[in-house]
């Protein structure tokens, strides 16, 4: 791993919130930053000493934030994996760009996840071909590229309702979702936190630390995240998603990235996640990370004068993006000491 010095300069493709927190860590540690977004109005743009608006796609634009930057992360998957590969050979891109397009293909993560001894719900991939295909229950369809937030994917129960190119994933009884946050550094694996999930219409609702599951499957999740990064040539922050299901720890998706489940550490961690990704991917080393009880709440659009009022009646750290509020577009996040729940429905 190279040393990379505050003082030097970070790059980040991708200009959203969570870019903008890894701006805003790095700047407190006094790394210079660069960014790439297609958006002139990118809420990470502020912090950034040298902005560059391109397309994630556009090689020259790549090229260019590369060549400024002494290291280069990136804040989400939807970026061409294969030009990223091209770059890691002339420059200091330290997330990998394999792992990258494994993480982006569903059908290549659950393989890659089975090849590790990980536990996966029942899946079968149906390619142009739909004839033929039993659907005995109920699936979850997802398509195998770019879906989050539960885009691109739907329930089904019958083989007419079947699409190319499509993961048919089986629906288990859900007791609970934990996440995951690790890390790599130049010393090894260590534990960001582990964080409990509850999400509604497909969106990170609220989340937990520490969670309700039990020490048995807590220990499972954390063990079947390390083997990921002990295959992966890969350094900085990682989430791996889990199901829990009759008690049973079952991998549903891992991010190679800083992850909206992190935003909790924030407030819950003596480093958050987003120091920590810094620290590691500069080759300096994470050191121990250590939780106590939060609740953190997303805030949609539709909801921030309720939370604008919330935080005048009691403690709070509030984090917003300066994103326009839309409706169910995520423009910021809570966090409470403790576990506490909010009284619903949000009126916004």
């Amino acid at each position: 791993m190279k040393i990379i010095l505050p003082g030097q300069t970070i790059g980040i493709i991708g200009g959203g919130q969570l870019g903008r927190m890894l701006a805003m860590s790095a700047k407190e540690m006094g790394y210079k930053i660069a960014i790439l977004d297609p958006s002139k109005d990118a809420c990470a743009r502020h912090f950034a000493d040298t902005f560059i608006h391109a397309d994630f796609d556009n090689r020259n634009g790549l090229e260019r934030l590369c060549h400024i930057s002494d290291v280069v992360t990136f804040e989400f998957e939807n970026i061409d994996s294969d030009l990223l590969a091209e770059l890691e050979k002339d420059y200091h891109i330290v997330q990998s760009a394999s792992l990258l397009k494994t993480a982006q293909h569903r059908l290549l993560e659950k393989e890659f996840a089975r090849s590790l001894g990980i536990e996966t719900v029942d899946y079968q991939y149906v390619d142009e071909d739909t004839t033929g295909v039993q659907v005995d229950g109920t699936y979850l369809m997802k398509t195998v590229r770019f879906g989050y937030d539960g885009k691109g994917q739907s329930r089904i129960t019958e083989a007419s309702q079947v699409q190319p190119y499509t993961l048919l994933e089986r629906l288990v009884p859900l007791d609970k979702e934990i996440s995951v946050v690790a890390y790599k550094d130049r010393t090894g694996i260590g534990i960001v936190a582990v964080v409990e999930n509850e999400h509604r219409n497909n969106i990170l609702y609220r989340s937990i630390v520490p969670t309700t599951a039990s020490p048995e499957q807590e220990a499972q999740a954390i063990d079947y995240t390390r083997r990921i990064l002990e295959a992966a040539d890969y350094y900085g922050v990682l989430t791996v998603e889990f199901f829990i299901s009759q008690g049973r720890v079952i991998f549903n998706e891992m991010a190679p990235r800083v992850h909206n489940s992190g935003h909790i550490t924030m407030q819950s961690a003596n480093k958050s996640q987003f120091r920590a990704h810094i620290e590691a991917i500069c080759g300096l080393e994470v050191g121990p990370i250590h939780n106590q009880a939060t609740t953190l709440y997303n805030i949609l659009g539709q909801d921030l004068s309720y939370f604008l009022k919330l935080i005048q009646e009691r403690p709070v750290h509030l984090h917003l993006y300066e994103k326009e509020p839309r409706q169910d577009r995520k423009i910021g996040h809570i966090n409470f000491p403790g576990h506490i729940r909010l009284e619903e429905p949000f009126i916004g």
